[in-house]
């Protein structure tokens, strides 16, 4: 019976009870800072673990730097250089958790981190479509009030 022992740089970020679409029952999903580990319990005085499969976060597929994990409603798809997987968690709140802690550690960035470059890009995109800097503006209609700043205009890219 093999059991997974965690590496000395590897940190256990979540552990929630699960079905996996290649495994009847309800497996213990583990997942690392390096992997997710699916294990079935054994014994009923003496509890043990048994390894089912491991699988490494590097082998998830990106698109658009972006990890192929997806979700609806309580069901996981993973997709993985060797195979596309489903995970069922018994509560719908759960894989948005799960998910959002493996763009974590795939990306190597915060959810506040990305959210925070999509509204940088937005600005950027603003400024390079329109010509009009957000950050002046944005500032003009901070010290002056709305009014003021239609009054002294719209600060224009130099």
């Amino acid at each position: 019976m093999n059991t997974y022992e965690i590496e000395l740089n590897e940190v256990i970020l979540y552990e929630e009870v699960i079905t996996y679409s290649d495994f009847k029952g309800d497996l213990i999903l583990t997942l690392t800072s390096k992997k997710i580990i699916f294990e079935k319990e054994k014994g009923k005085l003496k509890k043990s673990r048994e390894l089912i499969d491991i699988i490494n976060l590097s082998d998830i597929k990106m698109y658009n730097n972006k990890p192929q994990v997806t979700h609806k409603t309580n069901e996981v798809s993973i997709q993985t250089i060797n195979k596309n997987i489903k995970i069922y968690f018994n509560n719908i709140f759960k894989p948005s958790i799960f998910i959002s802690k493996i763009i974590d550690v795939v990306t190597g960035t915060t959810i506040t981190e990305r959210n925070v470059n999509k509204i940088k890009d937005a600005i950027n995109n603003v400024d390079d479509v329109l010509g009009i800097n957000p950050k002046d503006t944005l500032k003009s209609v901070v010290e002056n009030g709305i009014a003021g700043s239609i009054l002294h205009g719209i600060k224009k890219k130099k």
